[in-house]
C-alpha cells in the first residue's frame, strides 16, 4: 500500500505504476525543533550586538545619554515582553473559554 488512496483517480490513472514516485516519509526532527534553536541563536546574536553597541556608544558620549538610551530601549523590550505575554494568555483564555461554554453545554443536555 504504497499509494496515497486520497488523490484523484485520474491522477492516478495518467501516471504508470512503475513511474509512481515514492511516498515521502516524515523525518523525526521536524522543523519547529530547528526553529526554535534558530530563534534562540538569533536571539542571543542580536543581544550580542545591542550590548556590543551600547559599549561603544558608552565610549563615544556621556552617562547621562548612555542611561536615557537604555531606558528607552527597556521600554521597547519590556513592550515586546508584555505583548508576548498577553498574546499568549489571550490565546489560553480563548480556549479554556470555549471549553467552559462546551461543558456547560453538556451539562445542560445531560
Amino acid at each position: 500500500m504504497n499509494k496515497d488512496l486520497h488523490s484523484p483517480a485520474f491522477i492516478r490513472a495518467s501516471v504508470p505504476a512503475d513511474k509512481e514516485e515514492p511516498l515521502q516519509v516524515a523525518s523525526k526532527t521536524t522543523s519547529s525543533n530547528g526553529t526554535k534553536w534558530s530563534r534562540i541563536i538569533r536571539l542571543a546574536l542580536l543581544m550580542g550586538i545591542l550590548l556590543g553597541g551600547v559599549y561603544l556608544l558608552s565610549k563615544l558620549v556621556t552617562a547621562q545619554v548612555v542611561t536615557a538610551l537604555l531606558i528607552l530601549i527597556g521600554f521597547v523590550v519590556l513592550r515586546f515582553i508584555v505583548r508576548t505575554v498577553l498574546q499568549i494568555t489571550f490565546t489560553f483564555l480563548r480556549y479554556l473559554f470555549w471549553i467552559v461554554v462546551l461543558a456547560v453545554i453538556l451539562l445542560c443536555v445531560l
